[in-house]
């Protein structure tokens, strides 16, 4: 297995809540077979969406972006929108100003998992850490930007914006050995396991386990939060101590 080394990323929205000081709105904890961060919002980012695979296949001659959050930290979020709308009204209240009207606002707690299909119109709102994967690309295109002077791509956002509500819910989490799943979809898998005493972890496929809270001892090396390592498949691991652990699995296409 392989460590990691965290890359703080200063953002105009950041904020001072991981650890790398104020202004560190990210830490990319791998970039590869999935990009995974933290996100420490001080500020709302903007109101974005990105383009799945065929799509941005076609017009950027690379893959789209499919991403979850597993939230740390309680606060609120847009996720999608609250009635369904055409291009044309989206179009006009991004412009105007108005976008806010018809986006869904939700309270998250931490331990919540949100999936963002590509399509899905989101936003983290203040204060809201999460624990972020996604297939690794850096499509974002940005339908509203709070008055911020940064590009926009509306036209694009349009193109595929998901233009009703996108459900919510998740189906209840698979029990695994040692953890539980919380997420499956096409392109990853999220998983989370507490450690109590020990923790044996197996991984199915190419699998990037963060520790998130805690101590955690693997043979004579003492890890803490945000201590990423990348197994691939086949490969173990058993940690002792106390804390909690993610791990993104990544699937063939991701």
């Amino acid at each position: 297995m392989r460590r990691l080394e965290p890359k703080p990323v200063a953002r105009i929205w950041g904020g001072s809540g991981l650890g790398f000081g104020p202004g560190i709105g990210e830490v990319w904890l791998a970039e590869a077979p999935l990009l995974v961060k933290l996100l420490d919002p001080a500020d709302w980012l903007s109101v974005q969406v990105h383009p799945p695979h065929e799509y941005a296949l076609r017009v950027e001659g690379k893959p789209g972006k499919y991403e979850a959050w597993y939230v740390l930290s309680p606060g609120e979020l847009v996720y999608g929108l609250a009635r369904p709308v055409s291009r044309e009204e989206l179009r006009e209240r991004a412009l105007a100003g108005t976008l806010e009207e018809v986006l869904r606002r939700v309270r998250v707690e931490p331990g919540q998992v949100l999936y963002l299909p590509a399509g899905t119109i989101h936003a983290l709102g203040p204060g809201v850490r999460v624990y972020e994967v996604q297939t690794p690309s850096d499509l974002t295109y940005r339908l509203y930007d709070y008055g911020r002077p940064r590009e926009l791509h509306l036209e694009k956002a349009l193109d595929v914006a998901i233009l009703e509500p996108t459900p919510l819910t998740l189906p209840p989490p698979e029990p695994v050995l040692g953890g539980e799943r919380l997420l499956s979809t096409p392109f990853f898998d999220l998983l989370r396991y507490p450690l109590a005493g020990k923790l044996w972890v197996r991984a199915e496929g190419p699998t990037l386990l963060t520790l998130l809270e805690g101590e955690a001892r693997l043979k004579e090396e003492v890890l803490r939060p945000p201590a990423t390592l990348l197994l691939e498949p086949g490969e173990e691991a058993v940690f002792r101590g106390e804390g909690l652990w993610l791990a993104a699995l990544a699937k063939e296409g991701a």
